[in-house]
């Protein structure tokens, strides 16, 4: 009786790792379009592991027209937080939570433009 005693918990760990996992493409992108001050406009398409941010920016105050910057998730106390780092243009943060959303952009002379954005319905 000992020896199946054993033996079960082992058994259930193998039946737990044989266990497929639902199929779910890690390339799929969910877009979200987001309104902003002075204007301005961001499309941001996550990728389904939410570890990737692919945006389109386009910020008029700044001369740009749909701006394509990809970014990485970082570490955000409430919410989720994008981050690019970049020592010869400019860095970018893209953070969000519920419906709303905050881009800053640094650029290399330590000049910040930061704009409120709100998602479209």
């Amino acid at each position: 009786m000992k020896k199946v005693l054993a033996i079960t918990p082992i058994f259930l760990l193998l039946a737990a790792c044989a266990t497929n996992a639902p199929m779910n493409s890690s390339n799929s992108t969910q877009a979200q379009t987001f309104t902003c001050e002075d204007n301005a406009k961001v499309t941001a398409a996550y990728v389904s592991n939410g570890k990737l941010a692919n945006l389109s920016l386009t910020l008029p105050r700044l001369g740009i027209s749909q701006q394509k910057v990809s970014l990485r998730q970082a570490v955000s106390g409430s919410g989720t937080r994008y981050i690019k780092e970049s020592s010869s243009k400019a860095s970018y943060e893209w953070q969000t939570k519920a419906n709303v959303g905050v881009l800053s952009i640094r650029s290399v002379n330590d000049r910040i433009y930061k704009v409120n954005c709100t998602l479209k319905k």
